[in-house]
């Protein structure tokens, strides 16, 4: 299946958050339709809906109540404001909010999704949906702030995190197509560290670290000049950190205001496998809408993290 639209999932606080706003503006600038998608949440009420008959089966709708339906209707009327030229619409659905989102990203070119936080720990804390999305879906999951408007960040540059040890393709391609069709500079980030165990003598450890520094940007040069040919217009800047690889994505893009960091993901259906991974601490960290851009399953390492 080919991805043909834009989905963005809305909830009751859908004026307050940026994620819808940040869709329209990328349906309207990749010419692509866009399904403004809120799911209910709600038990199944069978015995409150009367039975249909569907290829001669009898079969009971799940109920959607008359609060979801306002908020969708609601939904329409602020798309209406838009181009009539775009195609935009809005449904509601009954499910597992995830879940569904996972399953409609299948057909979708970019999922978008709001992140919420809560009082004074807006930096450590992402709703269990956006998550779970931005782990499961099929495609790009970009998650928004809660607030954020796209319009003041326009010429800020893109970032993404290029991982030492594993593919970066996916997530390269996407952001330089992000920062190409945004005209906008792209900073390439790299971490390194000194492995552990040459850290604990401090002669050896010293004598490591230009090693492995020039190791590093080298690996990082290399990478960037790829990429410089393929995207020859691009504007490409580069940032190498001795850190985590989060805290260097986030030192990197929160000054320079950027407009979007981009990593790599790995689907994965164990919880455990994805705890302390770069992924969820930049999600969780975050003050800048994240793009979580998924390896091809046939490229992707079965145990490998991002």
């Amino acid at each position: 299946m080919t991805p043909d639209k834009i989905v963005v999932g809305v909830d009751a606080a859908w004026r307050r958050s940026g994620a819808l706003d940040w869709a329209l503006h990328e349906a309207e600038l990749r010419r692509l339709p866009l399904r403004a998608v809120h799911v209910a949440n709600e038990p199944r009420r069978y015995d409150a809906v009367a039975p249909i008959r569907v290829d001669g089966q009898l079969i009971r709708p799940a109920a959607v109540p008359p609060h979801d339906r306002r908020l969708v209707d609601e939904l329409e009327q602020y798309l209406a404001g838009f181009d009539p030229a775009m195609d935009l619409s809005a449904d509601v659905l009954v499910g597992a909010p995830d879940e569904r989102l996972a399953e409609l990203s299948a057909a979708a070119e970019l999922t978008v999704v709001g992140r919420r936080g809560f009082g004074d720990f807006t930096r450590l804390l992402i709703g269990s949906t956006s998550e779970s999305v931005a782990i499961h879906a099929e495609g790009p999951v970009i998650v928004v702030p809660n607030g954020w408007q796209r319009a003041k960040h326009a010429g800020a540059p893109v970032v993404v995190g290029l991982d030492g040890h594993d593919q970066n393709e996916d997530a390269l391609e996407f952001a330089f197509e992000m920062a190409t069709m945004h005209r906008v500079p792209l900073c390439m980030v790299h971490a390194w560290d000194v492995p552990a165990p040459y850290t604990w003598n401090a002669v050896t450890a010293a004598g490591m670290r230009d090693q492995y520094e020039q190791a590093a940007q080298e690996f990082l040069d290399t990478v960037a000049e790829q990429w410089r040919r393929k995207y020859p217009d691009a504007e490409v800047r580069q940032a190498l950190r001795q850190s985590h690889p989060v805290v260097a994505l986030l030192d990197v893009a929160e000054p320079a205001d950027a407009q979007l960091i981009v990593i790599g993901g790995r689907r994965h259906r164990l919880p455990g496998l994805i705890v302390g991974s770069v992924a969820r601490g930049v999600l969780h960290h975050a003050t800048v809408p994240v793009a979580v851009v998924h390896e091809h399953r046939t490229t992707a390492s079965p145990l490998g993290q991002q």
